[in-house]
C-alpha cells in the first residue's frame, strides 16, 4: 500500500514537470532516472514505401541533446501462456486470365490493284500443346508507265507485278520428359516478271511491240514446298545436358525448269557448369550441314536469251541429248561451331571458333576453314556503358533460293558461290536512362565471294541479272538512337558509312588497278517515330535514305571509264490503325509517300506510291 501510494504520486506530479518545461537531476550526477509516459489519441497510418532491394541497414535516429544522457538496456524474456492459434495457408488469387481469341483475319486493296489477305487461325491456350494455320496474299498488279499510240514510248514498261502467297500449318508438344516437338509444312509461292525492259528498248532490240510477244515468255514464278521438325529439351538446370535438334526439307520448282532441293540440319548440345563455385558458364556444341542437289533446262530461259540457249544446244551431249549447262549438281556444306559462354570478374566473354568443311565452293574434294568465334564484353559506369570487342566468321551458302531473294530478276541458272567472311568490331552502348539509348559500332571486315550483281550481257533486252562473287575489304562504322517515352512515343535515328576496296585487280598500263564494285551504296540512314495513343491509335512514320548506288562503268572512245550510279533513293513511310475494339480494327499503309520513281536495280523503276487500307477482325468464340 505504501509502494502504491508513491507510484500515483509520481504519476500525477508527472504532467506538471512536463508543463513547467523544468527537469531537475540529481544533486551530484546529470544522469536521468525520471520516468515519463505520454499518451494521445491513436491515429491508425499505413504509409506506402517502395519495395526494398538491398540489405536493410539498422541507422540509430536519436537526437543528440544537449546534455548527456547515458542509458543501459537490460533484456528479458517475457512468458506468455497464450498459445495461438494455426493459421491456414493462404491461397493465393491471380489476375483473371487474359482472354484468347483463335483467329484473326486481315482484309486490304490498295491503287495499282494491290490486294492483301491474312488469316490465322490457331488453338487457345495450353500448356502441352499448340496448333494452328495461316495463310497469306499480297500482290500488285499496276503498270508503269503509259504506252504510246505513235512511237514505241521509251518510260512504258508494261505491266509490273509482284505477289506473295504462303499457306502453313504448325504445330508444337510438350512431353512427360520436358521435351518440345515441333514441325510445320509450308507452301510459298512468288511470282514476279522480268519487266525491265520499255517499249522502245523491245522495239530496237527485237523489232516487235509488246503486243507481239506473251506474258508467260518473260514471267518467274517460284514454288517451295517446305517441311520442318524440331526437337527441344526445356530442361535449364545448371550440370544438366541440354540440346535441341531442327531438320529442314525444302524443295524449290520454278519457272524455266528450274529446280533445287536442300536438305538442312541445326543442332546444338549444351551444359551449364560452375567455375571455382563462384562463376557460371555454359559449354556449348552447335552443328548444321546444308545439302544441294538442283538441275534446270537450259533450253528454257526468259525472253531474249535466244544467244544463250544456242550455246546450250551446241553443248549438248550426243548419247543423251542433255546439256552440260543443265547437269544435275550435289553442293555441301558442313560446319561445327563449339564455343563457352561465361562471366568471369564483371566481363562477359564469349570464346570458341567455327570449322567448315566447304564442299559447296570445292565440290569435287572439300576445303576446311577456321573461323573465329569470340567476343568480350565489360559494364562500366554504374551499367551506363557497356562496350565489347569482337573477331568473328562464318560461311554461309548462296543457293537459288537465297539468291531469287535478294534480287527476284537474277537468270534461272545464277552461278552459286558459299561467301565467307571475318569481322572485327568494337561497339559502345550507352544507357542515359530508361527512355534513351545509344549505339555505336565500327566493323572491319574481310569478305570472300561477297555475293552482287550484274546485267547479264546474254539477254539481248538487258533485263536479267547475273551474280557476281568479289572478294573484299570493308569498314563500317554507325550507330543508333532510341528514345521511349513511357510506350507512347518512340523515336529512332540509325545510319552507316561505308568504305570497300576490292582485292580483285586489273592491269591498266602497267598498274594495278582494283575493279570495280556494284550495287554497295556508301552510305544509309533512317528516321522513325511510333505513336502509341492508349492502344487506340498507333501510328508510325519512316523516312529513308538510301545512298547512290554503283552498277555499271561506262567506257568513253579515248579508253577513259567512269562509274554510273543509280540516284539516291529516299523514301517516306506512314502506316496508322485504329482500333475500334479488340476484335474489330482498321489500317492505312503508305509506302513512298515522296512519289519518288526510283529505281533499286538497273532498269527497274519502281511504283511512285502505294497506299493500301482495310481492317483486321477477330471472329468472337
Amino acid at each position: 500500500m505504501k509502494y502504491t501510494t508513491k507510484i500515483v504520486a509520481l504519476l500525477l506530479a508527472s504532467p506538471v514537470l512536463l508543463a513547467g518545461g523544468v527537469c531537475r537531476a540529481q544533486s551530484d550526477s546529470n544522469v536521468y532516472n525520471e520516468r515519463v509516459i505520454v499518451t494521445s489519441r491513436y491515429r491508425p497510418v499505413i504509409d506506402e514505401n517502395p519495395k526494398v532491394n538491398v540489405a536493410p541497414a539498422i541507422t540509430d535516429t536519436v537526437a543528440t541533446m544537449p546534455k548527456s544522457f547515458t542509458y543501459d538496456i537490460s533484456s528479458r524474456r517475457l512468458t506468455s501462456l497464450y498459445v495461438p492459434s494455426r493459421i491456414k495457408a493462404a491461397r493465393i488469387i491471380g489476375e483473371p486470365a487474359t482472354r484468347l481469341y483463335n483467329n484473326y483475319l486481315k482484309l486490304g486493296f490498295g491503287n495499282y490493284w494491290s490486294p492483301l489477305a491474312e488469316v490465322y487461325f490457331n488453338s487457345l491456350r495450353d500448356k502441352d500443346k499448340t496448333y494452328g494455320i495461316r495463310a497469306t496474299h499480297h500482290s500488285s498488279w499496276g503498270t508503269i508507265g503509259h504506252a504510246s499510240d505513235s512511237l514505241p514510248s521509251p518510260t512504258h514498261y508494261g505491266q509490273a507485278p509482284f505477289s506473295f502467297t504462303e499457306v502453313a500449318l504448325f504445330g508444337k508438344m510438350i512431353t512427360k520428359h520436358r521435351l518440345q516437338l515441333s514441325a510445320d509444312l509450308s507452301y510459298q509461292n512468288d511470282f514476279t516478271r522480268y519487266y525491265g525492259f520499255s517499249d522502245s528498248t523491245l522495239y530496237s532490240v527485237m523489232n516487235c511491240t509488246r503486243d507481239d510477244i506473251s506474258l508467260s515468255d518473260y514471267n518467274a514464278a517460284y514454288n517451295l514446298v517446305g517441311l520442318n521438325l524440331g526437337l527441344k529439351t526445356l530442361n535449364t538446370d545448371v550440370h544438366a545436358l541440354g540440346y535441341e535438334a531442327n531438320l529442314g526439307l525444302w524443295d524449290m520448282f520454278a519457272s524455266y525448269s528450274q529446280n533445287q532441293f536442300e536438305v538442312g540440319f541445326d543442332g546444338n548440345i549444351h551444359y551449364g557448369f560452375s567455375i571455382a563455385q563462384k562463376y557460371k558458364g555454359i559449354a556449348y556444341l552447335h552443328l548444321s550441314y546444308n545439302g544441294f542437289a538442283e538441275q534446270f533446262n537450259p533450253t528454257a530461259l526468259p525472253l531474249g536469251a535466244d544467244s544463250l540457249m544456242g550455246v546450250a544446244l551446241l553443248d549438248r551431249d550426243d548419247s543423251t541429248g542433255i546439256s552440260s549447262l543443265g547437269s544435275r549438281h550435289y553442293l555441301n556444306l558442313y560446319k561445327a561451331n563449339p564455343y563457352l559462354d561465361f562471366l568471369f570478374q564483371g566481363f562477359q566473354v564469349h570464346a570458341g571458333a567455327v570449322v567448315a568443311l566447304d564442299a559447296y565452293n570445292f565440290p569435287n574434294g572439300g576445303k576446311v576453314h577456321v573461323y573465329p568465334d569470340a567476343v568480350v564484353g565489360k559494364t562500366l559506369l554504374k551499367d551506363m556503358l557497356n562496350v565489347s570487342l569482337g573477331a568473328q566468321g562464318n560461311i554461309d551458302a548462296n543457293s537459288w533460293n537465297t539468291i531469287r531473294l535478294v534480287n527476284p530478276y537474277v537468270a534461272p541458272d545464277a552461278d552459286q558461290r558459299a561467301t565467307s567472311h571475318y569481322d572485327f568490331f568494337a561497339k559502345a552502348r550507352f544507357s542515359f536512362s530508361k527512355k534513351m539509348d545509344l549505339n555505336l559500332y565500327g566493323m572491319y571486315s574481310l569478305l570472300n565471294d561477297d555475293l552482287s550483281f550484274m546485267l547479264n550481257d546474254r539477254y539481248e533486252l538487258q533485263n536479267v541479272f547475273t551474280p557476281v562473287y568479289d572478294s573484299l575489304t570493308r569498314i563500317k562504322v554507325g550507330g543508333s538512337f532510341l528514345f521511349v517515352n513511357d510506350e507512347m512515343l518512340q523515336l529512332e535515328a540509325k545510319g552507316n558509312y561505308y568504305i570497300y576496296r576490292n582485292l580483285r585487280t586489273v592491269n591498266v598500263g602497267g598498274k594495278s588497278e582494283a575493279l570495280p564494285l556494284y550495287y554497295r551504296p556508301s552510305f544509309d540512314a533512317g528516321l522513325s517515330a511510333t505513336v502509341n495513343y492508349h492502344d487506340k491509335i498507333i501510328g508510325r512514320v519512316e523516312f529513308q535514305l538510301l545512298g547512290p548506288t554503283p552498277y555499271d562503268t561506262q567506257v568513253a572512245a579515248d579508253g577513259s571509264d567512269s562509274t554510273l550510279y543509280l540516284p539516291m533513293r529516299y523514301g517516306l513511310n506512314l502506316e496508322v490503325e485504329y482500333r475500334y475494339n479488340k476484335a474489330l480494327s482498321f489500317f492505312l499503309k503508305a509506302d513512298n509517300l515522296l512519289f519518288q520513281r526510283y529505281f533499286y536495280w538497273q532498269n527497274y523503276p519502281s511504283y511512285r506510291g502505294l497506299f493500301l487500307v482495310g481492317l483486321t477482325y477477330t471472329i468472337p468464340n
